[in-house]
Formats: C-alpha cells, structure tokens, sequence
C-alpha cells in the first residue's frame, strides 16, 4: 500500500518490470562470472583466485570507461528533445560512433598501461597475469557495444531484450568453463576466457536486438554532435573515473604490496560483496527515466524545476533502498561462514565480506543520491565530491594496505562509502530545497 501510494499504479509496473529484467539479467551474468569464480577457486586456491581476480580487475577501470556517462547524458538529451516534439533521433549514430572510437582508445590506453607496470616474478603483474590481460582485452569492445544497446533498451523499457542477451551469454561462458576447466591446459586462464566467450556473445545478441528494435548502427556524419555529446558527459565522465578508481584501488594496492594470496582472499570477498550491490542500480536505471520525464528548465532563469511527483519518487526510492540495503547486510553477515564450503583457505574471506557488508546501505544510498543529481543537471557537483574521495581512499590505502592487508582495505571501502553518502545526501537536500526548484 505505501509503495502504492508513492508511486502510483502505471508508475510501479514500469519500474517493477525493468528492475526485474535487469535482476534476471544479473541474475544470469554474475550468476555466471560468481559460477565461474568458485570453480576457479576450488581448483586454484587463493594463488589461482588472486591471478584471476588480477586480470579481471584489470579491465574495471576500462569498461566503465567505455560508458564514460554517454548513456546518462544521452537519455537526458533526448528527454528534453521529446518534450520540444522533436522526435528524430539524430543522437543515436553520435553514441553509437563515440563508442566505437572510445573502445579503440581505451585498448591502445590498457596496453601502455600494462608496459609500463611493473613486471612481478612471484607477486604483482606477473607473465601469466600479462597473458591473462593480452587475452581479455578485445573484451573492451564488446562490453562497448553492449553498454550502448543497454541505452537504447533504457529509453525504450526494454531491459528484458538486455536479460536475453545476457542470458544467452552466461549460458556459453559457463559451458565454456565447463569445458575447458578440467583439462587443466589454461589453468586459471580456462574461466578468463570463459568470461570473455560469454562477454563476445552477450555484446552481440544485444546489437541483434537494438537492430530489430529498428535502430540504424550507422555512424555520425558530423563532428559537432560528437563533441557536443562527449562535452555534455565530460563531468558524469570523470565522476565515474573517479568512482571506479577508488572503488578499484584497494584491490590495486594489495596487488601491488601484498601476497597474491591475500588478493584472492579479498578479492572473492568482494566478489561476493558486489553480488547484491547490482540492485539500488538496475533500480535506478528503472527510475532515472521516469525522474527526467518530471524534470523541466525554465524559459527565463535556466535553472531546474521539478513536480511533486519528482519527491514522491525519490521518497519511495529512499523507502525501498533502505528496506533492502538492510535485509542484505543481514544476509551476507548469516551467510559468510558458509565460504569455507567453497575451500578452507576461504574461511578468512569472512571477516572482510562482514565488514564490506556493513557499508551496503552507504552503497544502496549513495546510488539514489547520484541519480538524483544526475536527473537534476548537476554532474559537476557529482564530478568535485568523487575526485575528493578519490584522493581521501586512495591516500588511506597506500597508509593502511601495506601494512595491514585486506582488512585494512575492507575498513576503507567502508569509511569512504559513508563519506560519499553524507556528503552527496547534504548536496542533494540543498539542491532540492532551493528556493528556485519549485515542486507543482
């Protein structure tokens, strides 16, 4: 009935609906990769975790790279294009093309980078960690065109075409795994190249879709839209650089400084972490259009207006990431001592995935506020507090990791994710209240 009350009838189907797509479709993608994660981790250990989680942490920085906050800006300008009747999408072939250069980019960017890292013998970057990286990188390009269909999926309510392509993707990395994994010939290589198989097939049935949705996949003929597009997303951009690099950097720095085993033991802590931490997301992305959509400009000052119906949203969003921030932390706290079922040496993944739990709900908040911000125009703002905290974690993990491990980083990520909360929370309630943001 509250939920009711707050969104209304048509309202609640829509979000339901996405978020459920979207759930089922993380449902079969890291249902996958965390399938994927144990068999590797039942056959390698903490060793043959830590290089697996090398290389695929490798490549976070890179794939949200490629989003770059195309999407956010996208589905922004063509809301305001929508209500000036202007229904040609001419913005469609400048994020289509944006992508495409950007994903060249950023595999010539990963492959300097990997040169100029330090190259370990028993910790670090080792040659069977390089090799691991050399293979997933065209992976880069396919996570590209998959994060441009998911726009064009967004914009249209159809994130159940996403869940097919991502399903049909899992299904082949996990016979990939299944394949490969007991011939013991790629050792910790057989579930990269799992996950990329599974990342190649899901890009491509997204592309199949968004073509049969009758979306063109021509390029931009003109540069001005392209620029203006990258020069519009510049600061969601750096938001989300910054986001992930200190999101990233504690498993960065543990790599760097400490054994290979304690980054397989955080590393799949987190991995487990991560797992929930996809719902305040896919329940934003189900949100963020129906918040544009009460969001105008006003013709004389230029500044943001907003209905009622705007704070209603966000109540009923705050109502339902608080409800179930809450009820993960008390699953994932019950829960953790069943990873040594996984293998013994993971009993001691358990006290840092108790304490990353304790920070579920800065996360599941910090995602409304940041999606509010968006909705509002106000990326700058988003782009200044995450280029502070990402100075404040990284500066407390290069203290702290060295020297007392992964404990120290699952402290961190803690701290920070508070901070970030309290501090986007106070920009958002004084952006809302603003005597110039008037509520109808």
């Amino acid at each position: 009935m509250f939920l009711r009350k707050i969104f209304g009838g048509s309202v609640r189907s829509v979000v339901a609906a996405n978020t459920a797509s979207q759930i089922l479709a993380k449902v079969f993608g890291a249902g996958a990769t965390f399938l994927i994660s144990i068999m590797v981790a039942r056959a390698y250990g903490t060793q043959g975790y830590g290089d697996f989680t090398k290389i695929i942490t490798y490549f976070a920085f890179f794939f949200l790279f490629s989003d770059f906050g195309l999407n956010a800006v996208y589905l922004q300008r063509r809301s305001i294009k929508i209500q000036e009747k202007n229904e040609t999408n001419q913005l469609w072939p400048t994020l289509v093309s944006l992508r495409l250069l950007g994903s060249i980019v950023l595999i010539i960017l990963a492959l300097v980078i990997l040169a100029i890292l330090p190259h370990g013998t028993e910790q670090g970057y080792t040659s069977f960690v390089r090799t691991g990286i050399l293979i997933f990188i065209p992976a880069i390009l396919f996570q590209s065109m998959l994060t441009t269909a998911n726009a064009y999926f967004q914009e249209r309510f159809r994130y159940d075409l996403s869940a097919v392509a991502v399903g049909a993707g899992s299904v082949v990395a996990i016979i990939v795994a299944f394949v490969l994994m007991p011939t013991a010939a790629f050792g910790t290589l057989s579930g990269v190249l799992a996950i990329f198989c599974g990342i190649l097939i899901t890009a491509g049935c997204a592309v199949y879709f968004v073509r049969r949705l009758g979306a063109s996949l021509s390029l931009a003929t003109t540069k001005v839209r392209m620029v203006e597009l990258l020069r519009r997303a510049f600061p969601l951009g750096l938001t989300l650089i910054f986001n992930v690099i200190y999101f990233r950097a504690d498993s960065f720095i543990l790599t760097l400084t400490r054994a290979t085993e304690e980054v397989g033991i955080y590393g799949f802590a987190y991995k487990v972490f991560e797992v929930p931490l996809v719902f305040p997301t896919f329940f934003m992305n189900s949100m963020y259009p129906l918040l544009l959509a009460e969001v105008r400009k006003s013709d004389n000052s230029g500044e943001m207006q907003t209905s009622g119906r705007f704070r209603r949203l966000i109540v009923g969003s705050l109502f339902v990431m608080i409800v179930s921030s809450i009820l993960m932390v008390i699953f994932l706290y019950v829960a953790s001592p069943l990873l040594p079922y996984i293998r013994h040496e993971f009993s001691a993944s358990i006290e840092p995935l108790r304490v990353l739990s304790l920070s579920a709900p800065f996360f599941f908040l910090t995602s409304l506020t940041m999606w509010v911000l968006i909705a509002l125009g106000k990326q700058k703002i988003l782009a200044w507090i995450y280029a502070v905290l990402m100075i404040f974690n990284i500066l407390l993990n290069i203290v702290f990791v060295p020297r007392y491990g992964y404990m120290a980083a699952a402290w961190i990520t803690f701290v920070s994710e508070g901070v970030v909360f309290l501090v986007s929370g106070v920009f958002v309630l004084s952006v809302l209240y603003k005597k110039n943001y008037r509520f109808s």
